[in-house]
């Protein structure tokens, strides 16, 4: 089974997100926006994203969870990393039809 820019993307946001003491280069955020725009080429991320503005937010997304993972040790981190991707996943995929 080949990886696809989706399943690239979900592995750099774990990546990052699980490695709280790597830092977040613009090297990273570019690697978020060739992902992103693989993965809109591709279908799997919706179309009307603007790839730089997703890529800059899903960086501050990693930022976020590690705040929150500093400020709730208590919480498994496998569960906040759950949440992050679920939240990811229903922000970045395309609307579906109702």
């Amino acid at each position: 089974m080949t990886d696809t820019a989706w399943d690239r993307l979900l592995d750099l946001l774990d990546h990052f997100a699980a490695n709280p003491e790597l830092p977040l280069s613009p090297d990273v955020e570019r690697t978020f926006a060739t992902l992103c725009a693989q993965a809109i080429e591709d279908g799997s991320v919706d179309r009307e994203l603007h790839v730089d503005d997703t890529a800059r937010w899903l960086t501050g997304l990693v930022v976020a969870h590690r705040a929150v993972r500093d400020t709730h040790p208590d919480v498994p981190a496998d569960a906040d990393l759950g949440v992050l991707r679920v939240v990811v996943t229903r922000w970045l995929h395309p609307a579906r039809p109702r």
